[in-house]
This record gives structure tokens, C-alpha cells and sequence, in this order.
């Protein structure tokens, strides 16, 4: 059975999006923890953290939550004596904490999301995979199949946009590749929404890969042309930019879980020198649409 811990007081109103992240609160969940705290914060959204453990493990032997009201302290924005239930009230955002032990994590993953619908996802990426576990087995293809999810992949001791000092959201340019199969202009409508909450001036980049630009490509946002192997261009094209993000879009759910085995996204995750958004463009149409 979970045990579920939660801040309650609902003032002032949330008005942002639903957040998860899975985590086991180990050293290599560091910057994605504060990466989902920040933007949880930034945008007056709700938190969810789903702690995965061993089933013959012993539950936390301490509020869920520690973690996250010891990074609001480090960053000045919650004294040491503030109570967990003065986290809304104070800050305007709401976190709630659901242990899971590791035999029912798909069923975990399954309920949360049929219960809770969760707009961004904030994951740790595998340093030898560049995926994380999440995405290995039927967890990732039966959870993922029934959430309509902007997943943010960051690697522990890589770029982030989020200091995880200070809490501060350090996002300038954001590097969006398209493909001419997908929408993008869904893709980009959406991030561009999620970016509008975090209160920063984002100068946003297209980029695709051929010899002139693709039929349907949003028209408000500058596009650059790219040449050789895709991924080798995205990050030529990052690091040429100065990117702080590459927005990955994504084919709806099916694109969803096809993007995280293709040759293209895998390098980029891999790379690591950039966190990753992907962003489905959700359309009625898409499901059958060629994935990226």
C-alpha cells in the first residue's frame, strides 16, 4: 500500500501544471529533484514525487517531503522553522509524496496517472544509456501509452536550466528541431506555454535538417537549415547556438515512446550536454503518424 504524505491549505489557488518525478532521493537525482522543485515553484503547479524502493526495503524513516523543504531553505525561500504545511501558503505551489516499493511501481505509475493527469514528467537519464530506467520494460510502455506527458530529461553533473544552488531558472534559448512529419507548431505552442509560466525571455530556434524548410513550420519562430547526419546537426546546431534546451517534439503517445529508441533522440540523450524536453504534438491524427 502507499503511504502518501500531503501539504494541504489550498492558499493561494494553483494555477500551474501537474509535475511528477520519480526518484529514489539518491545522489544521481540531485539536479532533476531540483529541476522539478523550481519549476514546480516557478510555475504555482503541483509536485509529485514517486519514491521507488526495494520491496523488502524499509519505508522512509522521515517525511517524504525533507527534501524538497530542505532545497526551499537552501535557497532562501523557507526558514528552517517553517512547518510543511506552510508551503503553499507561503509559496503557492503544493507537493505531495507516494512511496512505492519497486514490485507494484508499474501499477504505482499506472494509478498516478490515470488519477492524477500529469503535464511534464522531470527524469534522470542513465549516464551509460542515456535513458533512464524508467524507460526500460513494461513500466515505461504500459504508463507512458496512457499519458499525454512533456518529459524533461536532465543527467546529474550536466547542464541543467535550473541552479541547483539557488533555485534560479537559468533558460535563454531553446533549440526546437522538427522533422516535417509532425505538427511542430503543437509542440511549440505547448512548450512555448510551459516557458510563458517560468516568467523568463527565451529566444526560441528552429531547426531542420535538409535543403529548405518543411511545409507547416510555425512561421513566428526563426529556422535554421541544417546538413548531415540529424543528431550530429542538432548538436552542432546547440552548440553553435548556445542553446540551454533542445525541445525534442514528439508524434503524440506513440511518437512518445518510439522517440526514446530511435537512433536521433537516443544520441542527443546520450550526449547529455543539453536537458531535453520532449513535447507529444497531440493531435487526433497523429496516430499513425511516422515516428521521430
Amino acid at each position: 500500500m502507499n503511504s502518501i504524505t500531503e501539504i494541504r491549505g489550498a492558499r493561494p489557488l494553483l494555477t500551474g501544471p501537474a509535475i511528477l518525478h520519480p526518484t529514489d532521493f539518491g545522489p544521481t537525482s540531485r539536479l532533476a529533484l531540483a529541476h522539478a522543485v523550481a519549476l514546480a515553484l516557478k510555475t504555482h503547479g503541483k509536485l509529485s514525487l514517486l519514491h521507488v524502493r526495494g520491496v523488502d526495503e524499509a519505508g522512509p524513516t522521515r517525511n517524504g517531503l525533507s527534501p524538497v523543504t530542505d532545497l526551499l531553505v537552501r535557497w532562501g525561500r523557507l526558514t528552517p522553522e517553517d512547518r510543511f504545511a506552510d508551503l503553499q501558503q507561503k509559496l503557492g505551489f503544493a507537493a505531495v509524496c507516494l512511496d512505492v516499493p519497486a514490485r507494484s511501481v508499474t501499477a504505482g505509475v499506472l494509478g498516478h496517472f490515470e488519477d492524477h493527469p500529469v503535464e511534464l514528467a522531470v527524469l534522470t537519464t542513465n549516464a551509460r544509456s542515456g535513458l533512464s530506467y524508467w524507460f526500460a520494460g513494461s513500466v515505461s510502455r504500459r504508463a507512458l501509452r496512457q499519458a499525454d506527458t512533456m518529459i524533461l530529461f536532465v543527467r546529474e553533473g550536466q547542464r541543467g536550466i535550473v541552479d541547483s544552488k539557488t533555485g534560479e531558472i537559468r533558460l535563454a534559448k531553446a533549440l526546437i528541431p522538427i522533422d516535417g512529419h509532425i505538427p511542430a507548431e503543437l509542440a511549440v505552442s505547448r512548450a512555448h506555454a510551459l516557458i510563458d509560466r517560468l516568467g523568463v525571455k527565451v529566444e526560441k530556434r528552429l531547426l531542420y535538417v535538409g535543403d529548405a524548410p518543411p511545409a507547416g513550420a510555425p512561421a513566428d519562430v526563426p529556422l535554421t537549415l541544417g546538413q548531415g547526419p540529424v543528431a550530429e546537426a542538432i548538436l552542432r546546431t546547440a552548440a553553435s547556438f548556445g542553446a540551454d534546451l533542445i525541445v525534442m517534439p514528439t508524434a503524440g503517445k506513440r511518437g512518445l515512446l518510439a522517440a526514446f529508441r530511435n537512433s536521433v533522440s537516443a544520441q542527443i540523450l546520450e550526449d547529455a550536454r543539453w536537458p531535453v524536453l520532449s513535447v507529444p504534438a497531440t493531435a487526433p491524427d497523429l496516430e499513425d503518424a511516422p515516428p521521430r
